[in-house]
């Protein structure tokens, strides 16, 4: 789902600069684990989202999800995912002022998500069959009043998750059939 929207110029000069770091990561990465996260006691004093959020697509499965990794999203090519772009910048470290943005799959429903409430990880790794696979970033609570809404929905026949900023893409995937789960957390 891609949108079609206007983008500022800025926004314009860190996606070219993101693409031009996955093209770079693509020539020199073999196989690199991806790094964990800081502990969530770490933070500073000026919450900073800097890191592209990409998202990848697999037409197969109908899984959509986001990584910070530049290395995962070469690697799951080889998986049937394709990169489809990205727009939102979080913060791959805790810093004050922002949460946690945790991700979780389910093999069965292939599917990986990513929400902000340890409630929903522990209902959805006892009840559900996801794996909890980490922090995969930091990001402003939802309706906080910092960054945009991270809009979060879900696909009633495949069960994937989707996040997205464009509220015109979020009313195209909703015509889709997805349905609308909310504001995730807010991002830049």
């Amino acid at each position: 789902m891609r949108s079609n929207r206007l983008v500022p110029r800025s926004l314009l000069a860190r996606a070219a600069a993101a693409v031009l770091v996955v093209v770079a990561a693509a020539a020199t990465t073999t196989s690199t684990a991806a790094a964990a996260p800081a502990p969530t006691g770490a933070a500073t004093t000026l919450a900073s989202l800097n890191e592209p959020f990409f998202r990848l697509y697999n037409p197969r499965t109908g899984d959509n999800y986001n990584t910070t990794d530049r290395a995962e999203v070469i690697s799951q090519q080889a998986n049937g995912y394709s990169y489809t772009g990205f727009d939102a910048f979080v913060s791959t470290s805790p810093q004050a002022g922002l949460v946690p943005l945790y991700r979780l799959y389910s093999p069965q429903r292939r599917d990986r998500y990513h929400t902000a409430s340890w409630d929903e990880v522990t209902a959805a790794t006892s009840a559900q069959g996801y794996t909890y696979e980490g922090i995969s970033a930091y990001a402003y609570p939802a309706n906080s009043g910092s960054g945009v809404p991270f809009h979060r929905l879900r696909h009633p026949g495949n069960g994937d998750h989707v996040l997205m900023t464009n509220q015109a893409e979020v009313n195209s995937a909703v015509a889709a059939g997805y349905t609308y789960e909310g504001v995730a957390v807010n991002v830049n």
